[in-house]
């Protein structure tokens, strides 16, 4: 039965007037729908759409009339009226709302079929209906407790937080349950992304290589630095989560759909794709069935155990090449800071053998260290002959022979220590003395300072708590700021640089000392001893919530200009907004002048994420020299292989003012790098 199109619902909310019996002139009076009219002088039945045997709607009982021309009905034209009465406001429009339609009040819900299809029709209508949508279905027995990750289970995971207070116990470790199918869910599409991006730039890279591209001008060559500029980490590592992705997406294909469906996390996928990598396609798919179905039942150091035991039964050979693979392209002497603060430092992918032969000999020197009464337990004579080794001592030194052939324990420079105990603290009296002890109370030797040590002038008097850094290696608290620089000013070769920040933080200034300067600290003070004058302790601070004031104070300022003066610092302004091109030189290579004054603008690498020092970067020209000046608008530390990406196909870098520098990727996208912001 076919029916002309109709604007508006009727006065019964689901009928045009006159679709029924009696439909009349009166009843278009309620804004229901448009007033009918009657046509050319009729008897006042309102003109509407004709019945089945062509009767109109106002008689229903009437017999056919014949067709003289006058009862057409023009639907175009009834709609364009009726959308002109609506628009000067002749008809109002309710608003709808979710109760005006027959459904719950609250954010609205969208899923489809395929979304729902496990889920019981009597479990979804309730969770569609009035009452639905609440923490309630995440219990044990219901069905978002099971319900595979997606649209859905997001919808309802995120209503169920919005009070997690509202839930029984059972309720919230099914949420807590549902958040993490959804998160192995999240990075199987992180990966499937990843795994299409490595397939697009590896084809780009196995052409160029076809048609002899050289090295450093190959499409795709650096797809991890791409990469790991979006995801804000490490080129390694983002080569790394290339090359799982890539795995998972073709040789374990049960592990990548468990992630797909919840089951598996990308921890436990990443140890499935380490212990399978070196293994062939026929042994890595028997690897994936077994592991796949084991994984989510197993924490994540047993589904390591249980992939090596597999590894080996499989392949041994495998094993070895990860091994050597390992050693190969990752064996360093490592320095990192531990979460504590502390400095680690030691070997990494060492041989089974010579980590055992290092520890044995470790070992013996601790030993004899203990059987000469030495005090401590063997856990911190390891350490401290590990340290003596490392600085070139001979931890056995600490041992004084007998005339008859014994032995006792000989402390370090016994003879130095004064009654209370000398332990480095500032003030003591000259270079030799008061430096940080070293093992066993013997005075750290003095070290160059080959790294940057950025040094806030606070901490250097006791004046302020502002983390000072060694290199990258991380912060220093006040006391290690101090004994650092104490130590490292004994060198021969360390040399004091000055930078001067401003209200930001950014570098405005900046100068260098020549020759050595060893530095004594002052006393700290928190009254009238001392040089300080009465009241100059530590930094005072404002009423609560405001904060230190800005800048040193009289007293503070005039700590910094006499330190100046004693380095003989003449500090020379940091080019920043826009370039006055004084410093500009008429040559390829910067002088040490130059290459300080860019350095201490941008103390690391000028690439996104990249940490690598600025005094071990080259000083790269963003326009290349000639064409671009050696000027500090036209310069920024680059570590060697980011000065290889800027230089690859696809690749740009722009540097629209000093120190702000654009780099633009061959996926079109823009990551931009600014001037260090110091902490002081």
């Amino acid at each position: 039965m076919s029916q002309p199109p109709f604007p508006a619902p009727g006065p019964d909310g689901d009928e045009p007037p006159g679709s029924g019996a009696g439909a009349g002139v009166g009843e278009a009076e309620h804004g229901a729908g448009p007033a009918a009219t009657p046509a050319d002088g009729a008897d006042g039945n309102a003109a509407g759409p004709a019945g089945p045997a062509g009767t109109p709607a106002g008689d229903a009982a009437a017999a056919p009339a014949a067709d003289d021309g006058d009862d057409d009905f023009d639907a175009d034209a009834d709609l364009a009226r009726f959308l002109a009465d609506v628009d000067a406001g002749l008809i109002p429009v309710p608003p709808q709302t979710p109760e005006s339609a027959g459904m719950p009040s609250g954010p609205g819900v969208w899923f489809t079929l395929g979304e729902a299809a496990d889920v019981d029709p009597a479990e979804l209508a309730v969770m569609a209906g009035p009452a639905g949508l609440g923490g309630q279905v995440f219990a044990s027995d219901r069905a978002a407790d099971a319900m595979r990750p997606g649209p859905l289970l997001s919808i309802l995971a995120e209503q169920a937080a919005e009070d997690p207070a509202a839930l029984t116990d059972d309720e919230l470790m099914g949420l807590v349950s549902a958040a993490r199918r959804l998160q192995a869910r999240a990075e199987w599409l992180e990966l499937s992304g990843i795994a299409e991006f490595t397939r697009r730039r590896q084809a780009q890279h196995d052409t160029a290589v076809a048609g002899g591209v050289k090295p450093g001008r190959r499409p795709g060559e650096f797809a991890d630095e791409e990469l790991g500029f979006e995801l804000v980490m490490r080129a390694q590592a983002a080569g790394d989560r290339m090359d799982m992705a890539t795995a998972l997406a073709t040789r374990l294909p049960r592990t990548f759909a468990a992630m797909a469906a919840g089951m598996i996390d990308g921890g436990r996928a990443c140890t499935i794709w380490y212990y399978t990598r070196f293994l062939s396609d026929e042994h890595a798919a028997q690897a994936d069935k077994i592991l796949a179905e084991a994984a989510p039942g197993l924490r994540q150091d047993q589904l390591e155990g249980k992939a090596y035991r597999l590894e080996l039964k499989l392949d041994p050979e495998a094993v070895r090449a990860r091994r050597e693979h390992a050693r190969a392209t990752r064996r360093r002497v490592e320095t990192r800071r531990e979460p504590s603060g502390n400095l680690c430092y030691g070997a990494r992918e060492l041989s089974v053998e010579e980590g055992l032969a290092a520890k044995a000999a470790n070992d013996a020197d601790a030993a004899a260290l203990r059987a000469a009464g030495m005090p401590g337990s063997l856990r911190e004579l390891r350490v401290l002959a590990f340290l003596d080794r490392q600085a070139g001592r001979d931890p056995l030194d600490r041992i004084e022979h007998d005339r008859d052939g014994g032995h006792r324990y000989q402390g370090w420079d016994d003879e130095d220590e004064d009654d209370e105990g000398n332990n480095g603290g500032p003030g003591d009296g000259g270079p030799g003395h008061g430096c940080h002890p070293g093992p066993g109370g013997r005075a750290a030797a003095p070290l160059p300072a080959l790294i940057n040590l950025i040094v806030p002038g606070g901490p250097l008097f006791g004046w302020s708590t502002a983390p000072g850094e060694a290199g990258g290696w991380g912060l220093l608290d006040p006391n290690e700021t101090r004994n650092i620089v104490q130590t490292a000013s004994r060198h021969p070769r360390t040399r004091w640089c000055v930078t001067v920040t401003g209200p930001d933080g950014t570098a405005v200034a900046h100068g260098c000392a020549r020759g050595q300067h060893p530095w004594i600290p002052p006393p700290t003070t928190t009254g009238t001893s001392g040089s300080a004058p009465p009241g100059n302790g530590p930094l005072a601070t404002g009423p609560p919530g405001t904060g230190p004031p800005p800048g040193p104070d009289q007293y503070q300022a005039a700590q910094l200009a006499a330190l100046l003066r004693a380095l003989n610092v003449r500090l020379s302004p940091v080019a920043s907004g826009t370039c006055d091109h004084r410093d500009r030189e008429d040559r390829y290579t910067p002088s040490r002048r130059l290459g300080h004054l860019v350095r201490a603008r941008t103390a690391t690498c000028v690439a996104p994420g990249c940490a690598a020092q600025a005094y071990h970067c080259d000083l790269d020209h963003t326009i290349p020299y000639p064409d671009g000046p050696t000027c500090p608008c036209n310069l920024g530390p680059g570590c060697r292989r980011h000065h290889r990406v800027k230089q690859a196909p696809g690749w740009h870098l722009e540097q629209p003012q000093p120190g702000i520098m654009c780099w633009t990727t061959p996926s079109g996208r823009t990551y931009t790098t600014r001037p260090t912001i110091y902490d002081t």
